[in-house]
């Protein structure tokens, strides 16, 4: 070893021999300091200082505080810092050398003879040999002389039990007995905690308490909202929770009732802590796990025709199934979907979030983007945290919609160059940036970016897809003015898929433009309906929507009156293609098909409001999924009206229409006594001091099931009148809507509203009774022309008719063919009669015996 290295060492270990000397020191000086904090330690982690009231832990953690200042102090002025000499000493007690056995290593010769420099040289090299030696010992603070009992051991084995006993609420415990809690001494009080978990609603589950339960670990299901009501402290404290996703915390606000509260989401597991100053309480919170939902197919898919498919699933989450969603990933892609994702489509998930649900749904295929290509298809479960379990996945051939017209076979040829390459667009070249002068002294020395995408289009960067796209619609559309397009429409279309693809700055925006060329092709297949059945399966889907998330009736009220209109509109645009294509019906073709009408589909859409008003939703999103299945199904023929002895015989049409009349007429005699008895009720609270729109109670639902069957009665009424070829009633309609407004006015309770409502129907039953009256009298008088015979005067009713024989065809044909001016002035004598029973100026009395006279003789 080199001098140099020696004495290095020598330092450094004289250094460390005098850190040693310095820690033995402080811990004698300090022992009593030490013992101090970790009895005092024990006490905190074992609870003893949380049982203390308030004001007395802070009274307490403050004269502990103070007592460990003291003790610091003095064992500053006992603590001595070692000398250097003190560390030599040690350094060579350690080393179990002499204390000059270092010396030498800095000594000179005396003299430089040969025998004194040979003799110093001796003397060094012994020196060297002895500094490679010499080591510091460890620590030796001897503390048996300050501790003779061993209480230092005893102290140190209930420490490591205290934190044992403490647990994860060491810290806390440790800081409310080591740092006073100023709290009390600004005048908090005992602290009252009302506190609770509320779970996301998708769990169906009940709210957690938590008050009673301080310091407990608490299992609540997943996704939780901690809510926590406290009183006591005068500042407001914060609701702390650190764990899953890491802390977050929410400061506590007066309540309308001058408590502190606060609410804060739980998102996993974690401490839930009320702090102010330090912890007043707190909470292990261990949300339960939500496993992903499972899917499976019940059946293969089943394709049907109109390029729609029949999916048959089964689903089941702990929790309960959100969404459902049939994937779709090509088996052997094109090179331009070698890496594009799967397509979702979605389908009609059962309604209440089910936690075990199986069934089938019908979805339309005709305008995916894979259509025609061999794919694995796979049903996917969405649960309310997002979480998406799919099934093994099934191999089919997606069904592929053919178009005839040449226009339509154009955009669906254009729309699959877009949608076989889904490549990302190439990078945009590194262009300067151009700026000029904002030239406003508002913005002062501001300056605008100028770009020119003229120099660098966007669809220059395009997959080859999309650029041969683009060339075909420029090549469609070279010379529009040849009259090539015929429909307007239809050539806008294309060219604002062109435009589109313009404008696109990636893949993704290009499907808008595939979008606009298969609408563009249904319009140019089918004309107007296309987009009358775009519309109604918009509106559909934002009813279900509605209904699904329990949306406000009036919101559900304004979509159901606009699936109305897209359902009118859909049926006409249906009819004038069957117009134009000459589709007419016949007995091979309705042999084995259902046949609906116009007020069947009504009598439906009815049904859905009113389970809707009554919170049924459930029931009316399956209802509503029959009338989409239904419409999307439905084929419109033309009928042709069958000739003398062909088809439907004139005497059963009549005898239908003779039927249709005979229940009008006791659907007018049970209103009439339906608005009686209401009258009645609303007499009997009205003396009771109850007045008419208070409740109804048991009696008010006994009146409400009767007009239900008034207005069921009503429809059949017009379902026979339907089949019997009598043209629309809108009076009778209107008296189904106002039978409607009643039975609700008297499940509510509003009598007075109910007997409003039931005037209205009596008086348009009179009507649509007189009406269907006339069109009877009308079909007689122009099937039954050529035959003779008149009716006499006598057996006349106050109206002129004649009575006898009302169900006979031949006596009644005969009256018609009679003396037609004898009908005239039974019609004038009618309209008379009803003029005046409306006539709220005349006595009610008149008006009564009017409507009786009305109802008796009105529908005959």
């Amino acid at each position: 070893m080199k001098l140099q290295d020696a004495l290095d060492q020598l330092a450094r270990e004289t250094q460390r021999a005098r850190r040693r000397l310095m820690v033995e020191r402080g811990l004698r000086a300090g022992f009593l300091l030490l013992l101090a904090i970790g009895v005092w330690a024990v006490v905190a982690l074992t609870g003893a200082h949380a049982t203390l009231p308030l004001i007395a832990q802070s009274l307490t953690a403050t004269a502990a505080l103070c007592a460990f200042v003291w003790l610091g102090l003095r064992a500053k002025r006992a603590w001595r810092a070692p000398t250097e000499t003190e560390a030599r000493a040690r350094l060579a007690s350690d080393s179990k050398l002499e204390f000059s056995a270092f010396e030498a290593l800095r000594d000179q010769p005396v003299q430089y003879d040969v025998f004194s420099m040979a003799l110093w040289g001796r003397e060094r090299e012994r020196a060297l040999e002895r500094a490679e030696r010499m080591r510091a010992g460890p620590p030796r603070p001897k503390l048996d002389d300050v501790d003779p009992y061993k209480l230092r051991y005893a102290v140190l084995v209930a420490l490591i039990g205290a934190f044992f006993i403490a647990g994860p609420d060491a810290g806390d415990r440790m800081s409310n007995a080591f740092l006073p809690d100023p709290g009390p001494l600004l005048g908090d009080g005992p602290m009252a905690v009302e506190a609770w978990v509320t779970p996301a609603e998708y769990t169906h589950a009940s709210p957690v308490s938590l008050s009673d339960r301080l310091n407990q670990t608490i299992v609540t299901p997943p996704s939780v909202t901690a809510t926590v009501r406290l009183t006591g402290p005068t500042g407001a404290p914060r609701l702390v929770f650190d764990g899953a996703g890491g802390q977050r915390s929410a400061i506590f606000a007066r309540a309308a009732d001058g408590a502190w509260e606060a609410h804060l989401a739980i998102p996993g597991a974690g401490s839930l802590k009320i702090v102010r100053f330090h912890t007043r309480a707190s909470w292990r919170i261990a949300p339960a796990a939500d496993a992903p939902p499972v899917a499976a197919f019940t059946q293969p898919i089943e394709l049907m025709p109109s390029e729609r498919a029949t999916v048959g699933w089964r689903v089941s989450d702990d929790y309960g199934v959100r969404r459902l969603l049939l994937r779709v990933q090509p088996v052997s892609p094109p090179p331009g979907l070698v890496h594009a994702g799967p397509v979702d489509t979605e389908l009609e998930a059962p309604a209440g979030d089910p936690r075990d649900a199986d069934g089938e749904s019908e979805i339309d295929l005709a305008a995916h983007p894979y259509a025609g290509m061999d794919v694995q298809a796979q049903i996917v479960a969405v649960d309310a945290m997002g979480q998406e379990g799919a099934s093994e996945p099934l191999r089919v051939t997606l069904p592929e919609k053919v178009f005839l017209q040449p226009l339509a076979r154009a955009a669906i040829e254009i729309r699959r160059h877009i949608l076989t390459d889904r490549r990302a667009y190439r990078p945009a070249p590194d262009a300067p940036r151009r700026t000029i002068a904002a030239g406003d002294i508002l913005l002062g020395s501001e300056r605008i970016e100028v770009r020119d995408d003229s120099l660098h289009p966007a669809l220059e960067r395009a997959p080859d897809g999309v650029r041969r796209a683009a060339r075909l619609l420029d090549a469609l559309m070279m010379a529009p003015e040849d009259g090539y397009f015929r429909d307007l429409a239809v050539y806008l279309g294309f060219r604002a898929a062109r435009s589109e693809l313009d404008v696109a700055r990636n893949i993704d925006d290009t499907t808008i433009a595939a979008d606009i060329l298969w609408r563009t092709a249904l319009r140019a297949e089918y004309g107007g309906a296309a987009d009358a059945r775009r519309a109604l399966e918009e509106a559909q889907r934002a009813l279900n929507e509605a209904l699904a998330q329990n949306a406000p009736q009036e919101r559900i009220q304004q979509l159901m009156q606009a699936l109305r209109d897209a359902t009118q509109r859909y049926l006409r645009a249906l009819v004038q293609q069957a117009m134009r294509n000459g589709q007419r019906e016949n007995a091979d073709d309705t042999q084995d098909q259902a046949q609906i009408s116009q007020r069947d589909i009504d009598e439906m859409m009815r049904q859905v409001q009113q389970l809707s008003e009554q919170g049924r939703n459930a029931e009316a999103q399956a209802l509503l999924q029959q009338l989409t299945n239904i419409l999307a199904n439905l084929d419109v023929r033309l009928t042709q009206h069958a000739q003398p002895g062909q088809g439907q015989s004139q005497g059963t049409r009549q005898q239908q229409m003779r039927q249709s009349m005979d229940q009008l007429s006791q659907t007018m005699g049970a209103q009439r006594a339906l608005r009686d008895d209401t009258q009645r009720q609303q007499g009997q609270q009205s003396t009771a001091g109850g007045g008419g729109s208070q409740q109804g109670g048991q009696g008010g639902q006994d009146l409400a099931d009767r007009q239900s069957r008034i207005q069921q009665g009503l429809s059949q009424a017009q379902r026979s009148a339907d089949e019997a070829g009598s043209a629309s009633n809108s009076d009778l309609d209107a008296a189904g809507r106002a039978m409607q407004e009643s039975e609700q006015a008297l499940r509510s309770g509003d009598l007075r509203g109910a007997e409003t409502a039931q005037d209205t129907a009596l008086d348009r039953l009179r009507r649509g009774a007189s009406r269907l009256s006339q069109q009877m009298r009308d079909g007689e008088v122009g099937d039954q022309a050529g035959n003779s015979g008149a009716a006499g005067d006598s057996d006349r009713d106050p109206l002129g008719r004649s009575t006898m024989g009302a169900g006979d065809a031949s006596s009644r044909s005969m009256r018609l063919n009679g003396d037609l001016s004898t009908d005239l002035r039974a019609r004038e004598l009618f309209d008379e009669i009803r003029r005046r029973a409306d006539d709220p100026n005349r006595p009610e009395a008149e008006r009564e015996y009017l409507r009786r006279l009305l109802d008796t003789f009105g529908g005959t």
